[in-house]
C-alpha cells in the first residue's frame, strides 16, 4: 500500500491491494476536495504499473490557465 503524501499540494494517489484485491484511486485538491474511485480486482494491471513506479504518489502542480493559451 502506498504512503499518503503531505496534503500541501494536489496530488493523485494509487492504494491498495485491499484484501479483496481491489484498488482505490483517489485525486485530491490542494483545498481538500477529492475524488476516490474503486477499481476491480481483475482492472487493476496499469495501476500496478504506476504505482510500483510512483510509490509516494503524483504531486499535479497548478498551473495558471491563461498561461496556456495561445496567442
Amino acid at each position: 500500500m502506498s504512503v499518503a503524501p503531505p496534503s500541501d499540494q494536489n496530488r493523485i494517489m494509487i492504494y491498495g491491494p485491499k484484501n479483496d484485491g481491489t484498488y482505490i484511486v483517489e485525486f485530491r485538491t490542494v483545498d481538500g476536495e477529492a475524488l476516490a474511485i474503486s477499481v476491480t480486482a481483475s482492472e487493476t494491471r496499469v495501476l500496478k504499473h504506476f504505482q510500483k513506479r510512483m510509490p509516494y504518489g503524483l504531486f499535479v502542480p497548478d498551473v495558471d490557465a491563461s498561461a496556456n493559451r495561445e496567442s
